[in-house]
């Protein structure tokens, strides 16, 4: 990344805007990896719907403190009623506000 919201094509090396999907000059997909924009929404949501009765959304988000109150009260299934919740929250919002939330 570069300053003023740009990049370089991973492919041609032309500067492009950073959030480009492709690149205007040679057409290649611009692939980001998730180590550029940490944690993964849809990996979050998954864990949340599957495993969210003890937590492993919270500790998968960096949240440990949470995922062992989950872990804790596991046995009332209040943790999975909202960890329900939280997956369809996680799926919803854009993957930006997801970012700056979590990332």
């Amino acid at each position: 990344m570069l300053e003023n919201g740009t990049a370089f094509c991973r492919r041609c090396g032309e500067r492009i805007p950073e959030t480009a999907d492709t690149c205007p000059y040679c057409r290649s997909k611009q692939y980001i990896s998730a180590d550029e924009y940490g944690k993964n929404k849809i990996t979050a949501a998954i864990l949340a719907l599957v495993l969210g009765g003890i937590g492993a959304h919270k500790f998968y988000l960096g949240k440990p403190g949470q995922g062992i109150l989950y872990i804790l009260f596991c046995w009332t299934f209040i943790p999975s009623i909202i960890s329900l919740a939280e997956a369809i929250i996680y799926f919803t919002i854009p993957k930006e506000q997801f970012r700056a939330k979590y990332g």
